[in-house]
């Protein structure tokens, strides 16, 4: 289960969420989750994915098997059992719709008196009983981006855009909520600059003269560099915006995200997070925010995190000979199953982080960049190796070969 430990909050007035996930798990402690949508909503095979992959603690509780029905395909037997609404809010027509503390408004939803109504707006809200929970918002348009965020520390959370407005409690019956203002609480707590294409949120007890001077002089020319790694360019880039932290606890709670986490940048779209300002850290999320605008968003983890790191061993360089004697040390752990498998068995295994970059430059030396892009703009990556002559049991047994000379490991 997730560890528990007591923190205290550096955040004036923050409101602490369930380090334990209680009631997120409690509703997924099922053997099938019925997914409802609105009458006329056609939900695509993306976004299926999309919710699927929420679930990142099934190494703890096993994952329900997900099927979907609009809101009047109903049974009186589904309504007795747990659902999830999904689409935009204020088309669902379902009574029990009112019984929450969001409310319908035309093109929106209100919240404690105040309207959301941007085609960017959506929240995530899951009732007392752990019966119900809400992944809604306005524009069919914009991805939700709760499970980004891995939202259930708390069980109420608004965003607008990639960004969190709010995070907090409000029960569905009494109405009463207890809330962080996130984008409030930014106020007092950043001071910003600005180069040609960042926006830079830096904590003020670390924005420093020296600082913003090495800001200003390299920010731009990595991004640049980092585009002509990837064979792109930085046309119709929309400002990126970077909040850089004093720590990693201050960064789990602006994030409203568990302190058990261990989170040292997070991306989300154009905007990145860091939990200190360490260049790595900025230029692997930097890589994030540009692959995903130039290539395409890719959610296997395995290479979704293995891209970014390789741009930094040409970015840098220096990291990537004791990547690649990490590699060497724990060739083991490559199989298909890890890159192919659920996102926890990457993330439980430090190793995996070197193994995907050098893995990840090994396929690319030997297919090139732009195959390599090709290949990754594909969803079902592994089909997408295959269809193009490249099986990744015949890449990882190559792989193996190179660095271990002799491999009689399995590859699966």
């Amino acid at each position: 289960m997730f560890c528990t430990y007591s923190l205290q909050a550096q955040i004036p007035g923050y409101v602490q969420g369930d380090e334990n996930y209680t009631k997120t798990l409690a509703f997924h402690k099922v053997d099938t989750l019925l997914v409802v949508v609105p009458q006329k909503y056609k939900i695509t095979d993306q976004e299926k994915t999309d919710i699927e992959n929420y679930v990142f603690w099934d190494q703890y509780q096993k994952k329900p098997f997900y099927t979907y029905k609009t809101e009047i395909e109903l049974t009186q037997k589904d309504h007795s059992g747990n659902l999830q609404f999904y689409g935009p809010f204020c088309d669902f027509q379902l009574a029990e719709i009112q019984n929450i503390p969001i409310k319908q408004v035309i093109d929106g939803f209100m919240f404690n008196n105040e309207v959301f109504s941007q085609p960017t707006d959506a929240f995530f809200y899951m009732n007392d009983e752990a019966t119900r929970l809400y992944t809604c918002r306005n524009s069919t348009q914009v991805r939700h981006q709760y499970s980004n965020f891995a939202a259930g520390y708390f069980p109420l959370y608004i965003f607008r855009g990639s960004e969190l407005y709010l995070s907090g409690y409000c029960s569905n019956n009494t109405q009463q909520p207890q809330l962080n203002y996130i984008m409030k609480m930014r106020e007092s707590y950043f001071e910003t600059i600005a180069t040609h294409n960042f926006d830079f949120n830096l904590a003020k007890p670390i924005c420093t003269d020296s600082l913003k001077k090495v800001i200003l002089g390299q920010a731009d020319r990595y991004l640049e560099n980092l585009s002509n790694i990837l064979k792109t360019d930085t046309l119709n880039f929309e400002r990126m915006t970077t909040y850089v932290y004093t720590n990693m606890l201050d960064l789990q709670q602006f994030l409203s995200m568990s302190p058990n986490m261990t989170i040292y940048g997070k991306s989300f779209g154009n905007i990145n997070h860091v939990s200190t300002f360490d260049m790595s850290i900025f230029i692997h999320e930097l890589a994030h925010t540009v692959i995903g605008r130039k290539v395409g968003v890719q959610s296997n983890s395995f290479f979704c995190e293995g891209f970014a790191v390789y741009t930094g061993y040409l970015l840098e360089g220096s990291n990537y000979k004791s990547d690649l004697d990490s590699t060497k040390n724990h060739l083991d752990l490559l199989n298909e199953d890890i890159i192919i498998g659920p996102d926890y068995r990457f993330y439980s295994f430090p190793p995996l982080y070197p193994i995907s970059g050098v893995f990840t430059r090994f396929i690319i030396d030997k297919i090139g960049i732009e195959m390599f892009k090709a290949i990754y703009a594909e969803q079902n990556i592994e089909h997408a190796f295959l269809e193009n002559g490249f099986p990744l049991a015949e890449l990882i047994a190559e792989f193996k070969n190179k660095y271990n000379g002799n491999s009689h490991i399995k590859n699966n």
